[in-house]
């Protein structure tokens, strides 16, 4: 039930704010260059919605395996190699979403208190709170693929039965 919730919610959020920045940016370029009239607005909110959408999708790509990642050498290796080299990889990265993401990502949205956007008065803390929620729901995703890696090599090493 929270997994089809949590798999729905981040792709959702980051295809509405993909969409609307699209959508924004474009009407933008419409007013300002056909009817010499820009949306005064709208690069505040499509910046908003582009940090939403890169750290909401982050999440949406983690769970799916997107992410770039040069494996040959590393699946030729001997199972307890194999293994030993995707706990290196899983320090980094909960370092990043559990230091950078979560941690650093809070107290960035904390400091942002008094900040708002210049046209529409809109707080940064509504822009800034999707790094560490991003981060969040990453970490998720990312210990689910990791407990399946480590339940499938077990079981070929034998060490599961």
């Amino acid at each position: 039930m929270i997994k089809r919730s949590l798999n729905a919610v981040d792709d959702a959020v980051s295809t509405i704010a993909l969409v609307g920045v699209i959508l924004l940016t474009g009407l933008n370029v419409l007013f300002r260059y056909i009817f010499n009239t820009p949306i005064a607005w709208s690069m505040e909110v499509a910046l908003g919605l582009f940090v939403w959408f890169v750290f909401i999708g982050i999440s949406s790509t983690m769970k799916r395996e997107g992410h770039v990642g040069v494996d040959f050498f590393v699946k030729k290796l001997p199972t307890p190699l194999r293994i030993f080299s995707e706990f290196i990889r899983a320090a980094a990265i909960y370092y990043v979403l559990i230091y950078v993401f979560i941690y650093l990502g809070s107290n960035l949205t904390l400091t942002a208190t008094g900040k708002l956007t210049p046209i529409l008065g809109i707080s940064y803390q509504w822009i800034n709170i999707a790094i560490p929620i991003g981060g969040a729901i990453t970490a998720i995703h990312f210990t689910r693929k990791l407990l399946i890696f480590l339940r499938t090599e077990f079981r070929e090493e034998g060490g599961g039965q």
